[in-house]
């Protein structure tokens, strides 16, 4: 039996195949993305969510890949670190996540902007240098950023916190109530920070969860800011929450590694070392 797929959205033609060499397709599609959801999936192949969960199952059998929080992940990434939780996020690396947090605020954001800050323990810390702006909107996910920006919400500013699941490891609203949110709105800039960073994965968290939000992010914003500390680039979990291509600007600190940066120059991502 042959089933003709999309293979993308930028493809406008179908290409037809067996269930074996879909099979290998979605293996191939993991082993690059490093998980995704059966919704992603059955939309990237053009075929049902019940086709992709046979498939998927069939290769969890063969210990290719493995299911997590409604959806999947490749195995390779499966035993990847765990994920630490976050009064421990916070006690690393202090200065440099503090020094960050303050470029970001002082050089990408204006009066009346508004913006989506997610509940990095980087990007949290940004909301506590947001007073010396005008009518701002702050879009989170994250009870540590609405905690850290909520003595500043008055006439001159506005929050908005999404609904979801709570995750209590990372503080954030998870699932698909916090992802339909950020679909209705159109961000200015958003301030994003995963666990990890490398060529292949591109920039990587622990949760699939967290990861989802985080793309709904990406898509509502037009400005994409990393704020990584140069001690997660080269460490790899296996969620991507984003590729080079999806980001506009990094901001890190000077342990960069010189190949690194030219990876960063060669991709066009603006590079800022604090």
């Amino acid at each position: 039996m042959f089933i003709c797929v999309k293979m993308s959205e930028k493809n406008d033609e179908g290409l037809c195949m067996l269930p074996l060499q879909r099979k290998q397709a979605l293996l191939t599609y993991l082993a690059r993305q490093g998980a995704a959801t059966m919704k992603e999936l059955s939309d990237h192949f053009g075929v049902s969510e019940m086709t992709i969960r046979r498939d998927i199952q069939l290769l969890e059998q063969e210990n290719r890949v493995q299911r997590s929080h409604g959806g999947v992940i490749y195995r390779e990434l499966a035993s990847g670190g765990e994920e630490p939780d976050l009064a421990t996020k916070q006690a690393h690396n202090v200065d440099v996540k503090e020094r960050l947090a303050l470029y970001a605020a002082e050089h990408f954001v204006k009066s009346r902007d508004v913006l989506i800050l997610e509940n990095g323990t980087t990007v949290s810390r940004m909301a506590e240098h947001l007073s010396a702006f005008d009518q701002l909107t702050l879009l989170t996910n994250g009870m540590d950023t609405l905690s850290r920006f909520r003595p500043f919400v008055s006439e001159r500013h506005a929050i908005i916190c999404c609904g979801g699941m709570l995750r209590e490891v990372s503080g954030t609203f998870v699932g698909p109530v916090a992802e339909q949110f950020f679909a209705e709105y159109h961000a200015d800039t958003l301030f994003l920070s995963a666990l990890g960073f490398n060529p292949e994965a591109g920039f990587t968290d622990p949760n699939l969860l967290d990861t989802q939000v985080k793309k709904a992010m990406i898509r509502s914003a037009k400005k994409v800011v990393m704020l990584l500390d140069s001690s997660k680039l080269g460490k790899r979990y296996f969620s991507t929450v984003a590729h080079l291509a999806d980001i506009d600007v990094l901001v890190t600190d000077e342990g960069i590694s010189d190949e690194h940066k030219q990876l960063m120059e060669e991709s066009g991502v603006e590079l800022h070392t604090v």
